[in-house]
C-alpha cells in the first residue's frame, strides 16, 4: 500500500502544561508515516523542553523557533511550518487539541485513490479533560461528503455547520493552488483559510470512523472575542475577502450562507463597536435593513401590547 508523507503542523505558544496530551495524539496515530513541525512563537515557558524530550524519543518531531524578526501569530507560524513541510497531506492541528488514534489512517485510506483536490473531513467535539467520557456532535448535518461544494455552502447557510481545522486532511497542492494563510487577519484567518480551501477542492469526503477533539476554552483569554477595533475590522475584512472570492465564483446575491454569517458578525460587531457598522453600511448593507424592520416590529408589538392591556384593564 501506498503511504504518502503527511505533515502535521503545530503552532505553539505558552503550552508547555498542555503539549503533551496533544503529542502522545500523535505517537499513538496507527498510520506511522508522518513529520510533525513544532513552529514555537518564542514561548516564555518551557515549552522547548518539554518538545525536545519527544524529539529525543522520535525523529518525527521537528522544532522550530521563530526568530525575533519573524512575524507574530498562529498564521506566520502555520506558514512557516508549510514552507518545511515535505508531506504530500497536509494536517494542521493546534497546540492543545487531539486526533483520535486512526485519524490519520481513515482519511488517507479515502483519498489514495482521488484527486489532489479532494479533501476528508470527520466527526469532533468539545473535551475539557483528555480522560472525560467521549463526546461527539454525531448528529451534524455535515457530516456527510458532498460532491458539490456549493451544496456544502448552501447546507451550513440553512442550518448551520462548523468544523474546526483539525478535522480535515488536505493534499499540499490543493494548498499551494488556494494560498496560504493570511497574515494580516488578527481574526477569522482559520475561516477565511479554510474557506478557500472548501471553495477551491472538488470533493469533500466525510470519514465517519473517526473523530478529533477540540479543547474548550482553558483560561479567561479567548483570542475569538472582539476586544479592540482592530480585532472587529479585521473580522470584517476576512468577510469582505470571503465574499468576494463567493460572489467571483457562484454569483450568488442571495447567498443564504453568506447572509447568515454575516448577520452574525454584524450583531457582534454592533454590539461593541457600533461606530463600525456606520462606517461599513454597504457591505452591512441588507443585515442593516433587517435589523431596522425588526426593530420597527418589536416597537409595534410593544405599543399593540399596551393597547391590549390598556383595554383589558379598564
Amino acid at each position: 500500500m501506498n503511504k504518502p508523507l503527511v505533515s502535521i503542523i503545530v503552532p505553539v505558544y505558552n503550552r508547555a502544561h498542555l503539549i503533551g496530551e496533544t503529542l502522545d495524539s500523535l505517537i499513538a496515530q496507527t498510520y506511522s508515516n508522518w513529520e510533525c513541525i513544532i513552529v514555537d512563537d518564542n514561548s516564555s515557558d518551557q515549552i522547548e523542553e518539554k518538545i525536545k524530550s519527544y524529539q529525543d524519543n522520535d525523529g518525527r518531531f521537528k522544532l522550530v523557533v521563530k526568530s525575533k524578526e519573524d512575524k507574530k501569530g498562529a498564521s506566520a507560524s502555520r506558514n512557516i511550518g508549510l514552507k518545511i513541510a515535505k508531506g504530500d497531506y497536509i494536517q494542521f492541528l493546534d497546540s492543545d487539541d487531539i486526533l483520535a488514534s486512526n485519524k490519520l489512517e481513515e482519511q488517507i485510506q479515502l483519498l489514495l485513490n482521488e484527486e489532489d483536490f479532494v479533501i476528508s473531513t470527520c466527526k469532533w467535539g468539545r473535551f475539557d479533560q483528555i480522560n472525560e467520557p467521549l463526546s461527539l456532535n454525531e448528529s451534524s448535518l455535515d457530516y456527510r461528503n458532498f460532491d458539490a461544494i456549493k451544496e456544502y455552502f448552501d447546507l451550513t447557510g440553512l442550518y448551520g455547520g462548523f468544523f474546526p481545522s483539525h478535522s480535515f486532511l488536505i493534499n499540499k497542492e490543493l494548498i499551494r493552488f488556494s494560498g496560504y494563510w493570511n497574515e494580516n487577519l488578527t481574526m477569522n484567518d482559520d475561516g477565511e483559510f479554510f474557506f478557500r480551501i472548501l471553495l477551491n477542492c472538488s470533493k469533500i469526503i466525510f470519514a465517519n470512523t473517526t473523530y478529533v477533539l477540540y479543547r474548550n476554552n482553558i483560561s479567561n483569554e479567548n483570542l475569538s472575542l472582539l476586544k479592540t477595533a482592530d480585532k472587529a475590522l479585521s473580522l470584517i475584512n476576512s468577510w469582505k475577502i470571503i465574499e468576494s472570492l463567493y460572489y467571483t465564483k457562484y454569483n450568488d446575491p442571495d447567498s443564504a450562507f453568506l447572509n447568515k454569517k454575516k448577520q452574525s458578525v454584524y450583531f457582534e460587531i454592533k454590539r461593541e463597536f457600533p461606530e463600525i457598522i456606520c462606517q461599513n453600511k454597504t457591505f452591512f448593507k441588507h443585515q442593516i435593513k433587517n435589523d431596522t424592520v425588526f426593530l420597527k416590529i418589536k416597537k409595534l408589538k410593544k405599543r399593540v401590547f399596551h393597547k391590549l392591556k390598556i383595554i383589558f384593564t379598564k
